[in-house]
């Protein structure tokens, strides 16, 4: 990206936290889905894989969204 269109992507403070949350909860969505198709497919490696990945990812957007409504007040 070139540093003009970066200048112009500006979020603002009070709107990061939710940013955040929503990223967080994306990529847990996707740890789930994985998880799913694995299951769905017999892959028990994708499963395992992804439900190795949760239990990083679901702590973080529960932290997130706290912090984000904590924010919010």
């Amino acid at each position: 990206m070139s540093e003009e269109k970066q200048e112009k992507i500006k979020i603002s403070e009070k709107d990061k936290p939710f940013v955040l949350a929503v990223v967080a909860s994306g990529i847990t969505l996707t740890c789930i889905v994985i998880g799913a198709i694995g299951a769905y497919f017999g892959n028990k490696d994708m499963t395992e894989t992804a439900i190795e990945a949760l239990k990083f990812t679901f702590p973080l957007t529960t932290l997130s969204w706290g912090f984000y409504f904590k924010e919010k007040k």
